[in-house]
């Protein structure tokens, strides 16, 4: 008997290493992987140990890895809850070029936005990954374009937010004010936020 988060992750590779690939088989895979990881942090460690992270991240970097992005994200959202550890910068590299991209629909970005919010709770390391990433003007921007949606604004706020905390015990002096003064300057999102704050944008 293999535990249920073993099983989703062998048949995602399965699904994976099938040529040619059927994506509404990875979806289907994707989303019992999401499952098993929300059962619990034991589920999620079990999951990354057998190898979930390396799967999604090879199948983001495949040539066709565009194709993957709608499956792939929220698994990867439901996998590094409570474990940011597993994240690097090949994942990180990944999930902000995902929000480069002007056509990446709003769903997407959103999950993507959650995705860095909860890999920069408790890891002063990840945060700095994504702030050399460029990640205060990618959403200081995203935030501007998409003012009028609810989940957008709510995403990228928790991303500012989570990037001038200073919650790693690990790290005896973290960034977190040179983080707000990088989102107030170079993402010029402050006039923003304020106008937010005021109801100028409907949200």
């Amino acid at each position: 008997m293999q535990h249920d988060a073993v099983v989703a992750v062998n048949k995602l590779k399965a699904m994976a290493a099938e040529k040619p690939v059927n994506i509404a088989q990875i979806t289907v895979a994707c989303n019992k992987l999401c499952s098993v990881c929300d059962a619990g942090l034991a589920d999620r460690c079990l999951a990354a140990k057998s190898g979930a992270y390396d799967i999604l991240m090879s199948m983001l970097d495949a040539d066709n890895g565009a194709d993957y992005i709608p499956a792939v994200l929220p698994a990867l959202l439901s996998l590094v809850d409570g474990q940011p550890d597993i994240l690097e910068e090949r994942g990180a590299t990944c999930v902000v070029n995902i929000l480069h991209d002007s056509v990446t629909p709003v769903d997407i970005i959103v999950t993507a936005l959650n995705v860095i919010c909860r890999c920069c709770v408790l890891h002063e390391a990840n945060r700095q990954q994504f702030v050399a990433l460029d990640i205060i003007p990618v959403t200081a921007c995203l935030l501007t374009t998409h003012h009028s949606h609810r989940e957008v604004v709510r995403a990228a706020c928790a991303v500012f937010s989570a990037l001038t905390l200073d919650d790693d015990v690990r790290v005896p002096f973290g960034k977190s004010h040179e983080h707000a003064k990088a989102i107030v300057i170079e993402g010029s999102a402050l006039d923003t936020l304020l106008q937010l704050a005021s109801g100028k944008y409907l949200v």
